[in-house]
């Protein structure tokens, strides 16, 4: 296997070869948002070629005239593709791929990734980047790598493990959202590439970021709630699923099927149990990069290093693509993809003894700025890359936010692909929804599911 060539920044890794019990002292909490380290603990500097250029703090306001409810506007429509890489190249820029990526580009014909210039755009709110300075005081997670303190993400702005990180990585899919609202669709196309949609209203509300929830113990044990209703197609209408993500990571799941006017508790919702309706292709820890509790694997930190990133990602969305348009028999449409260089941080989880996984060595790369999981790369049970999928990030600058706004599931076995969520066919999204009320806690209860089933 192709050994990794890693950029060890000295200020992202200055705790790694300290007790993973140890805190950050208030010198070092105080180099957050200064002259080194972003609010979030990321490397402010670019790199000595210019080509990650510096933090300057993201985008922390929506464009001129753009209003909620409205069609997002690409900040950077008016780049320009500096490169591509395809099978001709990929050995020249190998050092700045993960070895999934490189597969993707010698196994499928035509597959190309079109690089742009780099733009950290990421921007968190001013809360968050306080909370950041809370968590590097108390955040910590036991030997499971179970959380037991701390609220919001990223916890560990100064990892000193792999479960930390890999911690900020699968808590940060949506960083700054109280809730939101939106219309969502899954994409499972065949070999040949014919697809129907699934659509459904996702509705989440995350507790970890209710102003009324001051602790970790205000949490009452859940991180997270989501509340899923398919609306099609015919025969799958009505159906939901409500998950809660508890603060440990397991995820609690119930169903209602609208023919038997029945809730159900879905005992198997986690681990490598596969996502229904995805026929096989997606285990439910891998959707947005990774879900669920993390006891199965041990996590080394493997370091940072310069990777080529699904960023900026508002083409894959664009309204103006239709679904038809973005899928393609063995992958999405590569004109929709953009690719930039960032820093990344790389984790490897490897099978605890006694455990069992369907995948027993993954290695997630995630982004330094937004703490997002951006590439996975999965192995089966011989050794061999299995699955690899790519997160897409998205700036929601009326939070500010980078959020991870659709997974490209790839099973290189099956050939196939999966896609969720697509979004380019649905009404916009409203992430202000728990800022305004929309949503709240209420409405995510197995009796609200019985209730609304039956209207």
């Amino acid at each position: 296997m192709r050994s990794l060539t890693l950029v060890v920044l000295g200020a992202g890794l200055t705790l790694i070869a300290a007790s993973a019990l140890a805190r950050p002292s208030e010198e070092e909490i105080a180099r957050l948002g200064g002259e080194e380290l972003t609010p979030v603990g990321a490397e402010r500097a670019g790199n000595a070629q210019g080509t990650i250029p510096d933090w300057t703090g993201g985008v922390t306001e929506p464009p001129a005239g753009w209003e909620p409810g409205m069609r997002r506007i690409d900040l950077f429509k008016d780049d320009r593709i500096l490169f591509s890489i395809d099978t001709d190249n990929v050995d020249q820029h190998a050092d700045k791929l993960s070895p999934g990526q490189i597969e993707l580009i010698k196994t499928y014909d035509g597959y190309r990734m079109d690089v742009y210039p780099t733009q950290r755009s990421c921007a968190y709110p001013e809360s968050d980047y306080e909370q950041v300075k809370v968590n590097a005081r108390v955040a910590r997670v036991d030997d499971e790598c179970y959380v037991q303190e701390g609220l919001s993400s990223p916890l560990f702005p100064f990892p000193a493990n792999g479960c930390e990180v890999i911690t900020n990585g699968k808590l940060s899919v949506f960083n700054g959202l109280i809730a939101y609202d939106r219309m969502e669709a899954t994409l499972v196309p065949t070999r040949s590439g014919r697809f129907v949609p699934s659509r459904r209203q996702q509705k989440f509300f995350f507790t970890n970021r209710d102003p009324n929830v001051e602790s970790f113990a205000d949490l009452n044990g859940i991180w997270t709630k989501s509340l899923s209703h398919t609306v099609g197609p015919p025969k799958k209408a009505g159906e939901m699923t409500l998950v809660h993500a508890q603060a440990s990571g397991h995820l609690r799941a119930w169903t209602y099927n609208p023919g038997q006017r029945r809730v159900r508790r879905a005992p198997n919702f986690e681990y490598d149990n596969p996502v229904p309706g995805w026929q096989n292709l997606v285990t439910i820890d891998q959707v947005n990069g990774y879900v669920g509790a993390a006891d199965r694997y041990n996590w080394k930190l493997v370091g940072k290093q310069e990777l080529y990133v699904p960023y900026n990602s508002e083409k894959f969305v664009d309204p103006n693509l239709k679904y038809e348009e973005l899928v393609q028999a063995r992958y999405p449409n590569r004109a929709a993809m953009r690719y930039e260089l960032h820093r990344v941080w790389v984790v490897e989880g490897t099978l605890r003894e006694r455990k069992r996984h369907v995948m027993p060595r993954r290695v997630f790369y995630i982004d330094e700025d937004s703490w997002l999981i951006v590439v996975v790369d999965a192995y089966d049970r011989r050794g061999s890359l299995w699955r690899v999928q790519e997160s897409l990030p998205q700036v929601i600058y009326e939070i500010p936010s980078c959020v991870s706004n659709g997974t490209i599931y790839y099973d290189l076995v099956a050939g196939r692909y999966v896609v969720s969520p697509a979004m380019n066919e649905e009404l916009e999204a409203d992430y202000l929804a728990g800022h305004t009320g929309r949503v709240s806690d209420t409405g995510f209860a197995p009796d609200d599911m019985r209730k609304t089933g039956r209207r």
